[in-house]
């Protein structure tokens, strides 16, 4: 896994809290409306497939790279990897993926 720091942008995001994985997340994001949130994305983590699965697999596993972000409650982390959907991932407060969403345009 890779990390780049970007120069802060605004993007619309819809979330889904608290999501087991990214099953979870599907379900929710398309059986209810869900109001987008701005979010400032403020880094990028680039995965291997193998590491976006293993991650998509269980949002609730501790990510010690979530960790720094639970001082910046607006803040997200952008995960991508090759033919993948982007997440976008919010600590708030916690060591793991307690929100994680898509993108309005993508999602």
């Amino acid at each position: 896994m890779t990390s780049r720091i970007l120069p802060p942008y605004q993007l619309q995001i819809r979330f889904s809290h608290n999501p087991r994985n990214a099953r979870a997340m599907m379900r929710e994001l398309s059986a209810y409306y869900i109001e987008p949130e701005l979010a400032w994305v403020i880094e990028q983590k680039t995965m291997t497939q193998t590491e976006y699965r293993g991650f998509e697999r269980d949002f609730t596993q501790p990510q010690y790279w979530i960790t720094p972000l639970n001082s910046r409650p607006t803040h997200c982390i952008m995960v991508v990897a090759p033919r993948m959907p982007t997440l976008y991932v919010r600590a708030e407060g916690a060591n793991y993926a307690r929100l994680v969403g898509l993108a309005v345009e993508e999602g």
